[in-house]
């Protein structure tokens, strides 16, 4: 079984993460799939949009924790799964079925839009586990909300259902569960067909008029600092306790 699946419809290049089993967390090897998809995409010369979702009841659980460690190359390896999908030279939508949570709430706020379920929930989750956000997430939340909805989510751990996310202006629409893909498939109806070059410029632009020059300055400054929040004990401690808790679920099955 992929990990992660991928397929191109009506000009439209549809991934899927496919690991319900373990909420569709990010290893290395879903993120290198991510990677070669996304890459992929980009050379096709018949797509002219991404669309990024999750298989079963969340879009994406994170990283992997034994994978996040002091490391900056580890990091790295594991911010590649989602920075290929906010850098990406097309446009982007973030078919929103579950939990975004950690780096997978890095995912979803780097796609262009959102698109979610009364499901779905987005949960930065850092200061849970002692950490510092990382992968440019505070530039990435700062370009799509105001002040307020940053701040309460990143300094306050608070979490927003889909519906919440609606009204604060992180998501384009909250759709009904089983017409997520359908809608997210629709709402590319008016690009389906237009030249990919205009599409790729046009969003080159949009990008610069935003700063996007930021992003990867935000992203090595929150590297730094998220190295130093791993070497803190309470992160240590707290993702330890993670790793048991999970484990132990795991032995009652």
């Amino acid at each position: 079984m992929s990990l992660v699946l991928f397929e191109v419809r009506n000009n439209i290049a549809l991934i899927t993460l496919n690991n319900p089993d373990k909420r569709n967390m990010l290893n290395l090897e879903v993120c290198q799939l991510l990677v070669d998809y996304v890459t992929q995409a980009e050379a096709h010369p018949d797509v002219k949009a991404l669309v990024i979702t999750g298989n079963g009841s969340a879009f994406c659980a994170g990283g992997q924790l034994a994978d996040i460690t002091a490391d900056k190359l580890m990091l790295e390896n594991i911010y590649s799964g989602f920075l290929c999908i906010a850098q990406c030279s097309l446009p982007t939508i973030a078919a929103v079925n579950g939990p975004a949570v950690g780096a997978g709430f890095n995912m979803a706020v780097g796609c262009d839009v959102r698109i979610v379920t009364e499901n779905a929930r987005f949960e930065p989750r850092f200061f849970g586990l002692g950490l510092h956000p990382g992968g440019g997430n505070t530039w990435m939340l700062r370009q799509i909300a105001n002040w307020n909805t940053a701040a309460g989510m990143l300094l306050f751990s608070q979490s927003l259902s889909g519906q919440q996310a609606v009204d604060k202006g992180l998501a384009w629409a909250c759709v009904p569960a089983d017409e997520l893909i359908d809608s997210a498939f629709r709402f590319t109806e008016n690009i389906q067909n237009l030249p990919k070059q205009l599409l790729v410029e046009t969003k080159q632009t949009l990008r610069t008029a935003g700063g996007t020059n930021e992003h990867d300055e935000i992203v090595e400054l929150e590297t730094i600092r998220q190295i130093n929040s791993l070497t803190q004990p309470f992160a240590q401690n707290a993702i330890a306790a993670m790793i048991d808790k999970i484990s132990g679920v795991k032995n009652q099955f």
